[in-house]
Protein backbone atom coordinates (compact mmCIF):
# COMPACT_ATOMS: atom_id res chain seq x y z
CA UNK A 1 0.00 0.00 0.00
CA UNK A 2 2.86 2.37 0.80
CA UNK A 3 4.54 1.76 -2.57
CA UNK A 4 1.22 2.20 -4.34
CA UNK A 5 0.64 5.50 -2.53
CA UNK A 6 4.14 6.73 -3.36
CA UNK A 7 3.57 5.69 -6.98
CA UNK A 8 0.34 7.61 -7.54
CA UNK A 9 1.57 10.68 -5.65
CA UNK A 10 4.86 10.58 -7.55
CA UNK A 11 3.01 10.37 -10.86
CA UNK A 12 0.84 13.32 -9.84
CA UNK A 13 3.95 15.36 -9.00
CA UNK A 14 5.69 14.21 -12.20
CA UNK A 15 2.86 15.58 -14.36
CA UNK A 16 2.39 18.68 -12.20
CA UNK A 17 5.84 19.90 -13.19
CA UNK A 18 5.92 18.34 -16.64
CA UNK A 19 3.11 20.65 -17.80
CA UNK A 20 5.12 23.64 -16.55
CA UNK A 21 8.45 22.42 -17.88
CA UNK A 22 7.00 21.77 -21.33
CA UNK A 23 6.72 25.47 -22.17
CA UNK A 24 8.79 27.55 -19.73
CA UNK A 25 12.33 26.83 -21.04
CA UNK A 26 11.56 27.55 -24.72
CA UNK A 27 8.50 29.80 -25.08
CA UNK A 28 10.56 32.99 -24.80
CA UNK A 29 12.57 31.94 -27.86
CA UNK A 30 9.37 31.11 -29.76
CA UNK A 31 7.76 34.45 -28.91
CA UNK A 32 10.82 36.35 -30.06
CA UNK A 33 11.17 34.32 -33.24
CA UNK A 34 7.56 33.91 -34.37
CA UNK A 35 5.91 37.08 -33.05
CA UNK A 36 8.97 39.41 -32.98
CA UNK A 37 8.20 40.01 -29.31
CA UNK A 38 10.44 42.41 -27.40
CA UNK A 39 12.08 41.46 -24.12
CA UNK A 40 9.57 43.57 -22.21
CA UNK A 41 6.66 41.84 -23.96
CA UNK A 42 8.11 38.40 -23.22
CA UNK A 43 8.62 39.46 -19.61
CA UNK A 44 4.98 40.51 -19.45
CA UNK A 45 3.85 37.08 -20.63
CA UNK A 46 6.09 35.22 -18.19
CA UNK A 47 5.18 37.58 -15.36
CA UNK A 48 1.52 36.54 -15.54
CA UNK A 49 2.26 33.26 -13.76
CA UNK A 50 4.15 35.01 -10.97
CA UNK A 51 1.30 37.48 -10.47
CA UNK A 52 -1.08 34.53 -10.26
CA UNK A 53 1.25 32.88 -7.73
CA UNK A 54 0.85 35.96 -5.51
CA UNK A 55 -2.94 36.14 -5.81
CA UNK A 56 -4.57 32.78 -6.34
CA UNK A 57 -2.99 30.41 -3.77
CA UNK A 58 -5.10 32.05 -1.06
CA UNK A 59 -8.25 31.51 -3.12
CA UNK A 60 -7.41 27.95 -4.10
CA UNK A 61 -6.28 27.14 -0.58
CA UNK A 62 -9.57 28.33 0.87
CA UNK A 63 -11.55 26.23 -1.61
CA UNK A 64 -9.77 22.99 -0.71
CA UNK A 65 -9.61 23.85 2.99
CA UNK A 66 -13.34 24.51 3.25
CA UNK A 67 -15.43 23.18 0.39
CA UNK A 68 -13.83 20.67 -2.00
CA UNK A 69 -11.51 17.64 -1.84
CA UNK A 70 -8.06 18.63 -3.04
CA UNK A 71 -7.81 15.97 -5.75
CA UNK A 72 -11.14 17.11 -7.25
CA UNK A 73 -9.93 20.71 -7.41
CA UNK A 74 -6.67 19.52 -8.96
CA UNK A 75 -8.53 17.55 -11.64
CA UNK A 76 -10.82 20.45 -12.53
CA UNK A 77 -7.92 22.93 -12.58
CA UNK A 78 -5.79 20.60 -14.74
CA UNK A 79 -8.64 20.22 -17.25
CA UNK A 80 -9.09 23.99 -17.52
CA UNK A 81 -5.32 24.46 -17.83
CA UNK A 82 -5.19 21.86 -20.59
CA UNK A 83 -7.86 23.66 -22.60
CA UNK A 84 -6.34 27.10 -22.08
CA UNK A 85 -2.86 25.83 -23.03
CA UNK A 86 -4.24 24.53 -26.32
CA UNK A 87 -5.93 27.87 -26.95
CA UNK A 88 -2.64 29.64 -26.22
CA UNK A 89 -0.87 27.46 -28.76
CA UNK A 90 -3.20 28.72 -31.50
CA UNK A 91 -2.82 32.46 -30.81
CA UNK A 92 -1.06 34.63 -33.38
CA UNK A 93 -0.98 37.79 -31.23
CA UNK A 94 0.58 38.54 -27.87
CA UNK A 95 -2.72 39.90 -26.60
CA UNK A 96 -4.58 36.70 -27.36
CA UNK A 97 -1.82 34.53 -25.93
CA UNK A 98 -1.62 36.68 -22.80
CA UNK A 99 -5.38 36.41 -22.23
CA UNK A 100 -5.28 32.62 -22.26
CA UNK A 101 -2.07 32.64 -20.19
CA UNK A 102 -4.05 34.41 -17.48
CA UNK A 103 -6.62 31.61 -17.52
CA UNK A 104 -3.88 28.98 -17.38
CA UNK A 105 -1.96 30.74 -14.59
CA UNK A 106 -4.98 31.45 -12.39
CA UNK A 107 -5.85 27.76 -12.25
CA UNK A 108 -2.30 26.39 -12.27
CA UNK A 109 -0.79 28.59 -9.53
CA UNK A 110 -2.92 27.21 -6.65
CA UNK A 111 -2.09 23.62 -7.59
CA UNK A 112 1.61 24.15 -6.81
CA UNK A 113 0.81 24.37 -3.11
CA UNK A 114 -2.15 22.00 -3.23
CA UNK A 115 -0.13 19.10 -4.65
CA UNK A 116 2.40 19.57 -1.83
CA UNK A 117 -0.43 19.58 0.69
CA UNK A 118 -1.90 16.39 -0.81
CA UNK A 119 1.43 14.61 -0.40
CA UNK A 120 1.93 15.76 3.20
CA UNK A 121 -1.69 14.84 4.06
CA UNK A 122 -1.26 11.22 2.99
CA UNK A 123 2.26 10.83 4.35
CA UNK A 124 0.98 12.02 7.74
CA UNK A 125 -1.33 8.99 7.83
CA UNK A 126 1.61 6.59 7.60
CA UNK A 127 3.56 5.48 10.69
CA UNK A 128 6.58 7.64 9.86
CA UNK A 129 8.88 9.84 11.92
CA UNK A 130 9.24 13.50 11.00
CA UNK A 131 12.54 12.77 9.27
CA UNK A 132 11.06 9.84 7.34
CA UNK A 133 8.10 11.96 6.30
CA UNK A 134 10.34 14.77 5.05
CA UNK A 135 12.47 12.29 3.11
CA UNK A 136 9.33 10.71 1.69
CA UNK A 137 8.21 14.12 0.48
CA UNK A 138 11.67 14.71 -1.01
CA UNK A 139 11.44 11.47 -3.01
CA UNK A 140 7.96 12.29 -4.31
CA UNK A 141 8.85 15.92 -5.04
CA UNK A 142 11.92 14.82 -7.00
CA UNK A 143 9.50 13.12 -9.41
CA UNK A 144 8.45 16.67 -10.34
CA UNK A 145 11.99 17.55 -11.37
CA UNK A 146 12.12 14.34 -13.40
CA UNK A 147 8.84 15.36 -15.03
CA UNK A 148 10.38 18.70 -16.04
CA UNK A 149 13.29 16.84 -17.64
CA UNK A 150 11.10 14.29 -19.43
CA UNK A 151 8.86 17.04 -20.86
CA UNK A 152 11.95 18.62 -22.47
CA UNK A 153 12.83 15.29 -24.06
CA UNK A 154 9.27 14.82 -25.30
CA UNK A 155 9.33 18.32 -26.79
CA UNK A 156 12.54 17.45 -28.65
CA UNK A 157 10.89 14.45 -30.29
CA UNK A 158 7.72 16.49 -30.87
CA UNK A 159 9.75 19.08 -32.81
CA UNK A 160 12.15 16.68 -34.55
CA UNK A 161 11.61 16.40 -38.27
CA UNK A 162 9.70 19.67 -38.49
CA UNK A 163 11.30 22.37 -40.67
CA UNK A 164 12.56 25.46 -38.81
CA UNK A 165 10.06 28.31 -38.62
CA UNK A 166 11.53 31.44 -40.31
CA UNK A 167 11.89 34.45 -38.04
CA UNK A 168 8.78 36.62 -38.06
CA UNK A 169 6.62 33.77 -39.37
CA UNK A 170 3.83 32.56 -37.12
CA UNK A 171 3.20 28.88 -36.45
CA UNK A 172 1.32 27.13 -33.62
CA UNK A 173 3.38 26.89 -30.45
CA UNK A 174 4.30 23.22 -30.11
CA UNK A 175 5.47 23.61 -26.51
CA UNK A 176 2.00 24.79 -25.52
CA UNK A 177 0.39 21.95 -27.45
CA UNK A 178 2.53 19.53 -25.44
CA UNK A 179 1.50 21.36 -22.25
CA UNK A 180 -2.13 20.77 -23.17
CA UNK A 181 -1.56 17.06 -23.89
CA UNK A 182 0.27 16.51 -20.60
CA UNK A 183 -2.52 18.42 -18.85
CA UNK A 184 -5.01 15.81 -20.03
CA UNK A 185 -2.95 13.09 -18.35
CA UNK A 186 -2.73 15.14 -15.15
CA UNK A 187 -6.52 15.54 -15.20
CA UNK A 188 -6.97 11.77 -15.39
CA UNK A 189 -4.36 10.99 -12.73
CA UNK A 190 -5.85 13.56 -10.32
CA UNK A 191 -9.04 11.55 -10.02
CA UNK A 192 -7.05 8.44 -9.03
CA UNK A 193 -5.32 10.27 -6.17
CA UNK A 194 -6.65 9.06 -2.79
CA UNK A 195 -9.36 11.25 -1.31
CA UNK A 196 -8.01 14.37 0.37
CA UNK A 197 -11.05 15.96 2.06
CA UNK A 198 -11.39 19.57 3.21
CA UNK A 199 -10.02 20.35 6.64
CA UNK A 200 -12.51 20.15 9.48
CA UNK A 201 -11.16 23.45 10.75
CA UNK A 202 -11.44 26.43 8.41
CA UNK A 203 -8.13 28.20 7.98
CA UNK A 204 -7.47 31.92 7.92
CA UNK A 205 -6.18 32.84 4.42
CA UNK A 206 -4.21 35.70 5.93
CA UNK A 207 -2.57 33.64 8.67
CA UNK A 208 0.82 34.22 7.06
CA UNK A 209 0.65 37.89 8.13
CA UNK A 210 1.56 36.74 11.65
CA UNK A 211 5.04 36.10 10.31
CA UNK A 212 5.58 39.82 9.71
CA UNK A 213 6.55 40.13 13.36
CA UNK A 214 9.83 38.39 12.47
CA UNK A 215 11.01 41.62 10.85
CA UNK A 216 10.87 43.23 14.28
CA UNK A 217 11.80 40.34 16.54
CA UNK A 218 14.62 38.54 14.70
CA UNK A 219 17.91 40.43 14.24
CA UNK A 220 19.06 40.35 10.63
CA UNK A 221 15.80 38.97 9.23
CA UNK A 222 14.98 42.19 7.36
CA UNK A 223 18.42 42.27 5.75
CA UNK A 224 18.12 38.57 4.85
CA UNK A 225 14.76 39.14 3.12
CA UNK A 226 16.05 42.18 1.21
CA UNK A 227 19.08 40.26 -0.10
CA UNK A 228 16.90 37.24 -0.91
CA UNK A 229 14.51 39.44 -2.87
CA UNK A 230 17.28 40.99 -4.95
CA UNK A 231 19.01 37.64 -5.58
CA UNK A 232 15.72 35.98 -6.62
CA UNK A 233 15.04 38.67 -9.24
CA UNK A 234 18.21 37.60 -11.06
CA UNK A 235 16.98 33.98 -11.01
CA UNK A 236 14.55 34.91 -13.80
CA UNK A 237 17.29 35.46 -16.37
CA UNK A 238 17.43 31.66 -16.66
CA UNK A 239 13.77 31.43 -17.63
CA UNK A 240 13.40 34.53 -19.76
CA UNK A 241 16.63 35.23 -21.63
CA UNK A 242 18.42 31.87 -21.88
CA UNK A 243 16.12 30.51 -24.62
CA UNK A 244 16.54 33.48 -27.00
CA UNK A 245 20.26 33.62 -26.14
CA UNK A 246 20.75 29.98 -27.12
CA UNK A 247 18.81 30.29 -30.36
CA UNK A 248 20.04 33.71 -31.50
CA UNK A 249 23.44 34.03 -29.83
CA UNK A 250 24.66 30.44 -29.88
CA UNK A 251 22.69 29.30 -32.96
CA UNK A 252 21.33 26.28 -31.08
CA UNK A 253 18.47 24.60 -33.02
CA UNK A 254 15.08 25.41 -31.54
CA UNK A 255 14.25 21.78 -30.74
CA UNK A 256 17.43 21.40 -28.65
CA UNK A 257 16.89 24.41 -26.38
CA UNK A 258 14.70 22.63 -23.84
CA UNK A 259 16.82 19.45 -23.58
CA UNK A 260 19.99 21.48 -23.09
CA UNK A 261 18.36 23.67 -20.46
CA UNK A 262 17.29 20.54 -18.56
CA UNK A 263 20.97 20.09 -17.63
CA UNK A 264 20.05 22.41 -14.77
CA UNK A 265 17.47 19.94 -13.47
CA UNK A 266 19.91 17.01 -13.61
CA UNK A 267 22.31 19.05 -11.48
CA UNK A 268 19.49 20.04 -9.15
CA UNK A 269 18.61 16.41 -8.41
CA UNK A 270 22.23 15.54 -7.63
CA UNK A 271 22.70 18.59 -5.42
CA UNK A 272 19.47 18.07 -3.50
CA UNK A 273 20.33 14.45 -2.86
CA UNK A 274 24.05 14.70 -2.13
CA UNK A 275 25.87 18.03 -2.08
CA UNK A 276 23.40 20.31 -0.28
CA UNK A 277 23.09 18.07 2.82
CA UNK A 278 26.86 17.55 2.78
CA UNK A 279 27.57 21.28 2.60
CA UNK A 280 25.09 22.05 5.35
CA UNK A 281 26.73 19.54 7.69
CA UNK A 282 30.31 20.54 6.88
CA UNK A 283 30.09 24.31 6.35
CA UNK A 284 26.79 25.49 7.85
CA UNK A 285 24.08 27.78 6.52
CA UNK A 286 26.09 30.91 5.73
CA UNK A 287 28.79 29.26 3.62
CA UNK A 288 26.23 27.09 1.81
CA UNK A 289 24.19 30.19 1.04
CA UNK A 290 27.23 32.04 -0.29
CA UNK A 291 28.36 29.09 -2.43
CA UNK A 292 24.89 28.77 -3.96
CA UNK A 293 24.62 32.48 -4.68
CA UNK A 294 28.02 32.47 -6.39
CA UNK A 295 26.89 29.68 -8.72
CA UNK A 296 24.63 32.15 -10.53
CA UNK A 297 27.27 34.76 -11.49
CA UNK A 298 29.59 31.95 -12.61
CA UNK A 299 26.95 30.87 -15.09
CA UNK A 300 26.22 34.43 -16.21
CA UNK A 301 29.93 35.15 -16.74
CA UNK A 302 30.26 32.03 -18.90
CA UNK A 303 27.16 33.14 -20.81
CA UNK A 304 28.74 36.55 -21.32
CA UNK A 305 31.79 34.89 -22.93
CA UNK A 306 29.47 32.91 -25.27
CA UNK A 307 32.19 30.36 -25.97
CA UNK A 308 33.25 27.67 -26.05
CA UNK A 309 29.69 26.44 -26.57
CA UNK A 310 30.20 23.13 -24.67
CA UNK A 311 31.26 25.16 -21.62
CA UNK A 312 28.25 27.46 -21.98
CA UNK A 313 25.91 24.46 -22.11
CA UNK A 314 27.66 22.80 -19.16
CA UNK A 315 27.25 25.98 -17.13
CA UNK A 316 23.48 25.36 -17.16
CA UNK A 317 24.23 23.06 -14.23
CA UNK A 318 24.97 26.11 -12.08
CA UNK A 319 21.26 26.95 -12.19
CA UNK A 320 20.43 23.72 -10.35
CA UNK A 321 23.34 24.15 -7.95
CA UNK A 322 22.25 27.69 -7.16
CA UNK A 323 18.67 26.74 -6.46
CA UNK A 324 19.50 23.69 -4.37
CA UNK A 325 21.96 25.60 -2.19
CA UNK A 326 20.20 28.96 -1.90
CA UNK A 327 16.53 28.10 -1.57
CA UNK A 328 16.92 24.99 0.57
CA UNK A 329 19.27 26.89 2.89
CA UNK A 330 16.80 29.75 3.07
CA UNK A 331 13.93 27.40 3.95
CA UNK A 332 16.03 25.89 6.75
CA UNK A 333 16.99 29.35 8.03
CA UNK A 334 13.36 30.47 8.16
CA UNK A 335 12.39 27.23 9.90
CA UNK A 336 15.08 27.82 12.54
CA UNK A 337 14.29 31.40 13.42
CA UNK A 338 10.47 31.19 13.33
CA UNK A 339 8.55 30.16 16.47
CA UNK A 340 6.77 26.83 16.07
CA UNK A 341 3.31 28.39 15.94
CA UNK A 342 4.14 30.49 12.84
CA UNK A 343 6.67 28.33 10.97
CA UNK A 344 4.29 27.60 8.10
CA UNK A 345 3.33 31.26 7.95
CA UNK A 346 7.00 32.26 7.88
CA UNK A 347 7.66 29.91 4.95
CA UNK A 348 4.65 31.40 3.11
CA UNK A 349 6.01 34.88 3.71
CA UNK A 350 9.42 33.90 2.31
CA UNK A 351 7.79 32.31 -0.75
CA UNK A 352 5.65 35.38 -1.31
CA UNK A 353 8.69 37.68 -1.26
CA UNK A 354 11.38 35.52 -2.89
CA UNK A 355 9.31 33.49 -5.35
CA UNK A 356 6.24 35.65 -5.96
CA UNK A 357 7.16 39.34 -5.84
CA UNK A 358 10.83 38.86 -6.76
CA UNK A 359 10.01 36.58 -9.68
CA UNK A 360 7.54 39.06 -11.11
CA UNK A 361 9.96 41.97 -10.76
CA UNK A 362 12.73 39.78 -12.17
CA UNK A 363 10.77 38.94 -15.33
CA UNK A 364 10.09 42.62 -16.00
CA UNK A 365 13.67 43.62 -15.23
CA UNK A 366 15.31 40.91 -17.38
CA UNK A 367 12.99 41.63 -20.30
CA UNK A 368 13.62 45.37 -20.25
CA UNK A 369 17.35 44.86 -19.80
CA UNK A 370 17.38 42.65 -22.89
CA UNK A 371 15.61 45.41 -24.82
CA UNK A 372 18.13 47.96 -23.55
CA UNK A 373 20.96 46.02 -25.17
CA UNK A 374 19.02 45.21 -28.35
CA UNK A 375 19.37 46.96 -31.69
CA UNK A 376 15.92 47.49 -33.18
CA UNK A 377 15.52 47.34 -36.96
CA UNK A 378 12.66 48.02 -39.41
CA UNK A 379 10.26 45.13 -39.91
CA UNK A 380 10.79 43.72 -43.45
CA UNK A 381 7.02 43.31 -43.73
CA UNK A 382 6.20 46.79 -42.42
CA UNK A 383 8.95 49.41 -42.63
CA UNK A 384 7.06 51.71 -40.22
CA UNK A 385 7.42 49.13 -37.44
CA UNK A 386 10.61 48.45 -35.50
CA UNK A 387 11.37 44.91 -34.35
CA UNK A 388 14.20 43.43 -32.22
CA UNK A 389 17.43 42.73 -34.08
CA UNK A 390 20.87 41.83 -32.71
CA UNK A 391 21.28 41.57 -28.93
CA UNK A 392 24.48 42.31 -27.03
CA UNK A 393 24.19 39.19 -24.90
CA UNK A 394 27.49 39.81 -23.12
CA UNK A 395 26.16 43.01 -21.58
CA UNK A 396 22.78 41.44 -20.81
CA UNK A 397 24.40 38.78 -18.63
CA UNK A 398 27.05 41.00 -17.04
CA UNK A 399 24.35 42.87 -15.11
CA UNK A 400 22.93 39.86 -13.19
CA UNK A 401 26.48 38.56 -12.72
CA UNK A 402 27.47 41.75 -10.88
CA UNK A 403 24.22 41.86 -8.89
CA UNK A 404 24.50 38.26 -7.68
CA UNK A 405 28.16 38.70 -6.73
CA UNK A 406 27.10 41.65 -4.57
CA UNK A 407 24.34 39.51 -3.06
CA UNK A 408 26.86 36.79 -2.16
CA UNK A 409 29.08 39.41 -0.53
CA UNK A 410 26.09 40.78 1.38
CA UNK A 411 25.20 37.31 2.68
CA UNK A 412 28.81 36.86 3.83
CA UNK A 413 28.87 40.20 5.65
CA UNK A 414 25.36 40.46 7.08
CA UNK A 415 23.82 36.97 7.35
CA UNK A 416 23.52 35.83 10.97
CA UNK A 417 23.53 32.06 11.36
CA UNK A 418 21.06 30.95 14.04
CA UNK A 419 21.63 28.03 16.40
CA UNK A 420 21.04 24.59 14.92
CA UNK A 421 17.75 23.00 15.96
CA UNK A 422 16.77 20.24 13.53
CA UNK A 423 18.39 17.62 11.33
CA UNK A 424 19.33 19.63 8.24
CA UNK A 425 19.88 16.58 6.08
CA UNK A 426 16.17 15.79 6.29
CA UNK A 427 15.19 19.10 4.75
CA UNK A 428 15.29 18.74 1.00
CA UNK A 429 12.90 20.78 -1.10
CA UNK A 430 12.73 20.77 -4.90
CA UNK A 431 11.82 23.54 -7.38
CA UNK A 432 13.01 25.17 -10.58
Amino acid sequence: MKNRLYGILGLMMFLQYAVWGAWTPVLSASLGGRLNATGAEIGGIYGILWLACIITPFIGGQIVDRYMPSQIFLGIAAAICSGSAWMMSQQSTLGGLGTWMWVWAIFYAPTLGITNAIVFHHLSKLPLSDTERERGFSIIRTAGTVGWIVSSILLYFYLSGKPPVPKGTWAPFEELQLTAILGVFLTIVAFFVPNTPPSKEAKDPWAFTKAFRLFKEVPGFTVFMIISFIAATEFQFYYLTTGPFMEQGLKIPHELISPYKSIAQYAEIICLGVFTPLSLRKFGLKTTLVIGTLAWPLRYLVFAMQKPIPLVLASMSFHGIGFAFVFVTSYIFVDRIAPKDIRASAQNLYNLVALGLASYVGTLFSGRLQDHFTTFVPDPKDASKMIPGEVNWSMVFMVPAVVTILCALAYQLFFKEPPKTDDEESVRVGSH
